[in-house]
């Protein structure tokens, strides 16, 4: 697999729409458990600057919820939140995206914020790969150039050079 062949293509959607693109020289059905399968995303699901997917929580149902928590190597936390809104096995996953930045509190039981992050990931068969089309709706023009000024694309391409590594593995 060449992974420059595989980089992650972004394009804007207005002010709050941002829209990346990435295949993987895998079949669809194995990418999309890759995303949804606890025990795949830990292998490859990496964070900001090393961090690791330290809990990957999910009840992978419409309405179902999950928490992803991230550990660096002293021990600092931070992660996502959020609910299912669609989920159509192998093709399709939407969810919120609620942000954790402090652990001290984050509070499971507390209400979504109303401006959470939207995100679908649609997976495509293209002959021997798997297109992902991953849309991320923001709740504001300045969340939205946030995450983009951020390098959201560069941390993606990472995890996803990290999926690469793995789907060689198991295919």
């Amino acid at each position: 697999m060449k992974s420059e062949k595989n980089e992650v293509k972004m394009e804007l959607r207005g002010e709050t729409e941002v829209v990346f693109k990435r295949y993987f020289a895998a079949p669809r059905e194995l990418v999309f458990d890759c995303h949804t399968k606890p025990e795949l995303m830990k292998r490859w699901l990496i964070g900001p600057e090393g961090m690791v997917l330290e809990t990957c929580e999910q009840n992978l149902k419409v309405g179902g919820k999950y928490l992803y928590l991230y550990m660096d190597t002293k021990g600092n936390k931070s992660g996502v939140y959020g609910t299912f809104k669609e989920v159509v096995v192998p093709e399709k996953l939407a969810n919120t995206e609620n942000y954790i930045m402090d652990m001290s509190t984050f509070d499971p039981n507390a209400p979504e914020d109303p401006a959470a992050t939207f995100e679908s990931r649609t997976f495509t068969t293209e002959g021997d790969r798997t297109l992902m089309t991953h849309l991320c709706r923001y709740g504001s023009a300045e969340v939205c150039k946030m995450m983009v000024e951020s390098g959201a694309a560069d941390g993606m391409a990472e995890c996803y050079l990290e999926l690469d590594k793995l789907l060689l593995k198991i295919t």
